[in-house]
């Protein structure tokens, strides 16, 4: 970010933490996870009602159902938090949280049901009458794609920063995006390995094809830098990794080891070519990339484990899928990399013109000038003495 915006963005990210977190508790966490209609789950855990230290036999055999409801608030919280990197530095705090607190009802709560939910749309393992028998491992089309394409239709609405491709928009600190780098890489970890709910194979499976894949894209993205512009950033690095954990994040439990490093080739290639030609391309202002790497990462990684999904790197593929392995499960990724995307930009230019009309989304120029640390919140991130002082 840039210095007079970096409190606005943690801002919102706290945000998200604190509202989700109280739409889980109140009746999130049940129309995800109760039995309901393959769209959307019941009110049966509403206020988390009988979730206790007992397992939830629907999704894991032994792991308390309150760890496996704080577990899954995880994805909940990140999920709009992604959001929030397309349209930095240039939408009201309280117009991003209007629009979080009804997108997790139109857009998130509806798809992670019907891709997770027992009786879920797209839930292909675990549900033998699924309309689309696509899996998703770690939230593939359920995180990324969600919040990509959400991403790209609200920053397309709120149009280009002030001064956007007229004067140069340097990051404060490439030194916290490396931290922060490092901090997503090792938290994914939780995420991909711990979506198995178990300490076992199919874990490790995971960890070892979130690491593979993550390294990979890691090393191709400052390539390409290198062939094209003479010179790897620091910046390119840290793209390619956590583009290449966005990628294999619905396959991480789905994919053998060589499966993972030809994701992780995909992983390189395919957003760096969407952050730095694409974009320029069509000329939209997407502060922090998301689309480019959340967006089309997440839909390219869906499609890629209809292709590399393998039953020798998980046997329970074989419960509901094992006409599918090798034959059709790349046209039921195609089925739910179509709605998964309808949905959210439906749901999001509904709402967006909603909050519009309602508060407005953008400040002032003059408060954008300024900058919103400042603005929405009186505070700024940097403290710096006058010459002499």
């Amino acid at each position: 970010m840039r210095r007079k915006n970096v409190l606005s963005v943690m801002a919102q990210c706290l945000g998200c933490a604190g509202l989700v977190t109280i739409l889980w508790w109140a009746c999130g966490y049940s129309l995800v996870f109760a039995p309901g209609t393959p769209f959307l789950g019941g009110l049966k855990f509403a206020g988390l009602a009988g979730v206790g230290p007992a397992p939830n036999p629907d999704y894991a055999a032994w792991v308390s159902q309150n760890v496996f409801a704080m577990y899954q608030l995880m994805f909940a919280i990140i999920t709009p938090a992604l959001i929030v990197g397309a349209i930095a530095e240039r939408m009201k705090y309280a117009a991003i949280m209007a629009f979080i607190l009804v997108w997790m009802f139109v857009v998130y709560f509806p798809m992670a049901h019907m891709v997770w939910g027992i009786d879920g749309l797209m839930n292909g393992v675990w549900n033998a009458k699924a309309s689309i028998k696509a899996i998703d491992f770690a939230g593939g089309t359920v995180v990324h794609m969600t919040s990509g394409w959400s991403a790209l239709v609200l920053c397309l609405m709120l149009g280009k920063r002030a001064g956007f491709g007229h004067r140069p928009f340097l990051p404060h600190s490439l030194a916290l995006t490396m931290i922060g780098t490092g901090m997503l890489w090792v938290g994914w970890y939780g995420f991909n390995a711990g979506s198995a709910l178990a300490a076992d194979g199919i874990a490790a499976n995971a960890f070892t094809a979130t690491t593979l894949a993550a390294a990979v894209a890691a090393t191709v993205w400052p390539a390409l830098e290198w062939l094209t512009r003479r010179k790897p950033t620091v910046l390119g690095f840290c793209s390619g990794a956590v583009a290449g954990l966005v990628v294999i994040t619905p396959g991480a439990g789905f994919v053998t080891a060589t499966g993972s490093v030809v994701i992780g080739v995909f992983a390189g290639v395919v957003p760096f070519l969407a952050c730095t030609k694409l974009k320029g391309w069509l000329k939209y202002d997407d502060a922090l990339d998301t689309f480019g790497v959340h967006g089309v990462g997440g839909t390219m990684g869906a499609l890629l484990t209809g292709f590399f999904a393998s039953a020798d790197a998980n046997a329970n593929l074989k419960t509901n899928l094992a006409s599918y392995i090798g034959h059709g499960l790349w046209m039921e990724q195609v089925k739910a990399v179509g709605l998964t995307l309808a949905w959210s930009v439906g749901g999001t230019i509904a709402l967006a013109m909603v909050v519009k009309m309602a508060i407005g989304l953008r400040p002032s120029g003059e408060a954008e000038e300024q900058g919103l640390d400042d603005v929405d919140h009186g505070e700024v991130g940097y403290h710096f003495e006058e010459a002499g002082g």
